[in-house]
């Protein structure tokens, strides 16, 4: 309970309970934040050997050394658990960058694969899922590489695995044996919901399976209730905690995402609803479309490991499966200037993807004028919109609905088609 209370909230709990500046003072030159002091108070509260009239007192009584105007004693001073955390570097032993794909995604990191809708974001990782868990060569992998089959878990919160990822999967050849996904049929008092970055919970799977690669596909569907992914080092203390996972058990963690549509954006600024996520990554891989009909790329935009690897241009068949084209030294940046040229409408697939996209990110409903002023600031005409729309109204995967009489009926749009498990 204590790791999920903030500094500000403890030191406002200690100061009702009569501790006071001073005290937090002389407890911080022992190493004991507001965090820790709170900790052993409700550990006294616990045992019934105080009550909150008493609670200042009583907590004095029980560490009567850090209330000493005398200096710390050093060697006790850092046995405390926060400043145990910090190290000389001759103490640390140096050790060369590992990798789960050679040059690609280093080993125990972060990476980020991003890519507009219908691009081939959920095919590329499958393809690196089912490969990996059967100790094949993915799409990345060098010519010749095997290894031995390796647990993954592929957490995704946008495809039904019981009627899309596990028919995926398996027609990419998993092994199926070694392929962990929740099950949200079965979750029927809500714990995965609170499955989230930076949760006890995220890190109770990790330690447990230690899986060799973990996916989270969207990012959004891990993030926090009421995170503000916009805002500045938001989503850095959210997915710190993986970094730690990472290091701790090897566990390489692959974030799949959507980029912008903003005209002139590269980089950093392509990375949709926060620009955190790229800071974080140790390894990012944008995914587009070239100019060439149905020849789409992969570039690798961070490395900081080692040198960024050349473009992947590659295409996808009938079966789903990656047939690799070539490579090429552009970036997504030049592909996208390439495309800035190129007056046609976006692709109606496109569309239907970024609309499922945009009402999941608004809780699976959204007014339908808002829905279309949005797809108007990202690029989409209103004629690529209203077939969009169309498509996936009979394919059931949207409905409209309408609240008010007369001139005050409003209409909205929502989505119908949810994975296992949830519910508008």
């Amino acid at each position: 309970m204590n790791e999920q209370i903030s500094y500000n909230e403890a030191e406002k709990r200690l100061r009702a309970l009569g501790f006071s500046s001073a005290d937090f003072s002389l407890c911080e030159r022992h190493g004991w934040t507001p965090r820790d002091i709170l900790a052993d108070v409700n550990r006294l509260f616990d045992a019934g050997i105080t009550t909150e009239g008493f609670a200042r007192e009583t907590f004095e009584e029980a560490n009567p050394d850090l209330f000493s105007e005398e200096p710390p004693d050093m060697e006790q001073f850092g046995t405390t658990p926060f400043l145990s955390c910090f190290k000389t570097l001759d103490t640390i032993e140096e050790e060369e960058p590992k990798w789960f794909i050679d040059g690609f995604i280093p080993e125990g990191q972060i990476a980020t694969m991003a890519s507009d809708g219908g691009v081939g974001k959920t095919t590329m990782s499958t393809d690196i899922a089912a490969n990996r868990s059967a100790g094949k060569a993915c799409f990345l992998d060098p010519p010749g590489f095997s290894c031995k089959p390796q647990l993954v878990a592929f957490l995704s919160t946008e495809d039904s695995v019981k009627k899309k990822l596990k028919r995926k999967l398996r027609e990419a050849g998993a092994n199926m044996s070694n392929i962990i996904v929740p099950d949200f049929s079965e979750d029927t008092n809500g714990l995965l919901r609170g499955f989230k970055f930076g949760t006890d919970e995220m890190a109770q799977f990790v330690r447990y399976y230690k899986p060799a690669l973990c996916i989270f596909d969207p990012l959004q569907g891990f993030i926090p209730p009421m995170l503000n992914m916009g805002a500045r080092n938001a989503m850095r203390d959210c997915m710190a905690p993986l970094v730690s996972l990472g290091e701790e058990t090897g566990t390489t963690f692959l974030i799949v995402c959507h980029t912008n549509k903003r005209k002139g954006a590269s980089g950093r600024d392509r990375i949709a609803d926060s620009a955190d996520l790229w800071d974080i990554s140790r390894s990012v891989l944008m995914l587009g479309f070239t100019e060439e009909q149905g020849v789409r790329y992969l570039s690798h935009e961070k490395s900081n490991y080692g040198e960024l690897q050349p473009t992947r241009l590659f295409t996808i068949d009938a079966d789903g499966h990656i047939l690799l084209q070539g490579t090429s030294w552009k970036r997504d940046r030049e592909y996208q200037q390439e495309a800035a040229f190129n007056v046609s409408a976006p692709r109606r697939e496109d569309c239907k993807e970024w609309i499922i996209h945009e009402l999941e990110a608004n809780g699976n409903s959204m007014l339908t004028a808002d829905l279309e002023k949005q797809a108007e600031a990202d690029g989409f005409t209103r004629s690529t919109l209203r077939r969009a729309k169309d498509e996936l109204k009979k394919e059931s995967e949207i409905e409209y609905f309408n609240t008010g009489v007369g001139k005050d009926k409003i209409w909205y749009i929502r989505r119908v088609s949810l994975p296992d498990g949830w519910n508008t």
